[in-house]
């Protein structure tokens, strides 16, 4: 397993807790926007466990902005973590999947609030825009990818009791947490159980 993250902190607890279950896990840290620090966690990744043969793309932050105080700069830091990210780093996985034809699996993180439908917020025009931008890459990367056996599909979370959903809507609350969205994630990954579908975004609702 090889897990990237901007924060070297919190990839260090996490590594520690999976080799604590007799896992081997490798951390790089990675700002996925950049495109030389992605190949860069690539290459370390083909080197210590071969091609990648799945890749989930989680990453995400948001900014809370009236769309008329919107700044450039803040736009495209959103974009750049929650839509090139996944870009580059599902660009990289397609290479060393088709390269070495082992197929494989990707799973991208979008959101409620990148499906039509479910309400949005004020201020959350960036994360919108960008989660609309991961659903719409998912479904072409699933076009794309059936010719090398390479499955795509997406998981369109609602509120999630996170950090993340502390800082930017404390206002809502849910029961859902990370680990039952994890439970969704390693199904479409796993090809022993979802080796039949790609192309599909799996909704989850809060109960709460």
């Amino acid at each position: 397993m090889v897990l990237a993250s901007r924060s070297e902190n919190e990839l260090s607890h996490v590594v520690a807790e999976i080799e604590r279950d007799g896992g081997k896990c490798l951390a790089v840290p990675t700002d996925i926007s950049e495109e030389s620090q992605v190949a860069h966690l690539f290459s370390r990744t083909l080197e210590s466990f071969g091609p990648a043969d799945i890749l989930v793309n989680n990453a995400a932050v948001i900014e809370i902005r009236d769309f008329v105080d919107m700044d450039l700069a803040t736009w495209e830091h959103v974009m750049g973590i929650n839509v090139r990210g996944p870009f580059l780093c599902s660009r990289e996985a397609f290479r060393q999947m088709i390269a070495s034809g082992t197929k494989g699996a990707i799973v991208n993180l979008t959101s409620l609030s990148g499906v039509r439908g479910p309400e949005k917020f004020k201020g959350f025009s960036s994360y919108v825009v960008s989660k609309y931008g991961v659903l719409g890459l998912s479904e072409i990367l699933a076009v794309e990818g059936k010719p090398h056996g390479i499955r795509v599909n997406s998981v369109a979370p609602g509120a999630v009791d996170t950090v993340m959903l502390k800082k930017a809507a404390p206002f809502l609350n849910t029961s859902t947490t990370p680990e039952d969205i994890a439970r969704t994630i390693l199904f479409l990954a796993d090809n022993a159980q979802s080796h039949h579908i790609t192309g599909a975004n799996i909704e989850i609702f809060s109960n709460e």
